[in-house]
């Protein structure tokens, strides 16, 4: 039975935050629309906290490419983004802004006039290192022939947090390309023209996310995907999902092959959302109205039906569908309700 895969990024509360929340942790509107779901099934992504964060892009990349190794975004980000096929590896520069010991995200696209100014800056920077600057619709990379043997936290797990170890033969590199990026901000205007037009300071770029693009094979059998991410509209094409049945978060399912349907939900991505009882309500009221429409609207040979994965930094917890009963005896069962034990998988 074909299903309707809908992810929902950062859905997990914590135990404070269930806590936090009381009665109003689990709304009736979630309750009601999980009636007839199965038991919840657990899965720890990363057992390290240093890539707590990057749980739904892991889980993702897993999901469309079968692939359990840390997922590389900047080349499917720059692909995403609709670039063209550049046979160079690339690393994406998110800026950032240091805050007592603490990365905090200052910006990763940029305005004309500042991507000028940032071209200016980082092009002698680049070439030291035998890298290339390339630029697509305000957002930065680095781009080059040869791999650059580092590993590094990808930003999703870095961001608000002390920077993270670097490893790998050329770390050192990494890092001295890191301070002297650093160095030549601090001794620029660019961020005098920043603090002028009310934008916060750019300290530094955390280069993350390296790799060539590859054509990932074999091809997932998941035949469309509704997303506004980037860097997940471009893992999706690159795994074998036709451009055309690639739409944004907020779109109705396109006219795609028959098969498996994939959606992220996005009223999450707020981490407010779990701090305030008649956020977390609405947000999943949104949810619901949203899976009930898209699952209603997914036509095909045969009947499709819901899976949830809900995520928090570390983890994902799926919960299914039953299929209905079709024995008489299933009209004296009285189901048991999961939606306790799906949200109580955070931690």
């Amino acid at each position: 039975m074909p299903a309707c895969i809908f992810l929902l990024p950062n859905s997990l509360p914590s135990p404070n935050e269930i806590k936090a929340l009381g009665k109003d942790a689990y709304p009736p509107v979630l309750r009601n629309f999980l009636e007839g779901f199965g038991e919840p099934k657990v899965a720890t992504i990363f057992e390290n906290p240093a890539l707590s964060g990057f749980a739904s892009m892991q889980w993702v990349w897993m999901l469309l490419t079968q692939r359990e190794n840390l997922a590389p975004t900047a080349p499917y980000l720059w692909k995403g983004l609709g670039g063209p096929k550049v046979h160079q590896e690339f690393w994406a520069l998110n800026g950032y802004r240091i805050e007592n010991g603490v990365l905090k995200s200052a910006g990763d696209i940029f305005d004309i006039d500042e991507e000028c100014d940032l071209r200016d800056l980082l092009n002698p920077v680049a070439r030291q290192f035998d890298f290339e600057v390339q630029v697509l619709d305000g957002r930065f990379f680095l781009a080059r022939k040869k791999a650059w043997q580092v590993l590094i936290a990808p930003w999703l797990a870095q961001k608000n947090k002390e920077p993270a170890q670097t490893a790998g033969p050329q770390a050192a590199e990494w890092t001295e390309i890191t301070r002297v990026i650093e160095d030549s901000l601090a001794k620029s205007a660019f961020n005098e023209f920043r603090a002028k037009a009310g934008r916060p300071p750019v300290e530094g770029f955390w280069i993350n996310g390296g790799a060539f693009e590859e054509q990932l094979l074999p091809y997932t059998q998941i035949r469309c995907a509704l997303t506004s991410d980037p860097t997940i509209r471009g893992i999706a094409e690159a795994a074998g999902i036709a451009r055309a049945y690639i739409k944004s978060s907020t779109a109705a399912w396109p006219d795609c092959p028959e098969g498996d349907r994939f959606c992220i939900l996005d009223e999450f991505n707020d981490p407010t959302v779990k701090a305030d009882p008649a956020h977390w309500h609405a947000a999943w009221t949104r949810a619901v109205e949203r899976m009930e429409h898209l699952t209603a609207t997914a036509k095909g040979f045969e009947k499709y039906h819901p899976r949830l994965v809900a995520s928090d930094g570390l983890r994902v917890s799926v919960i299914e569908k039953l299929q209905e009963q079709k024995s008489s005896f299933a009209f004296w069962k009285s189901p048991k309700n999961y939606t306790e034990a799906w949200l109580n998988s955070g931690r």
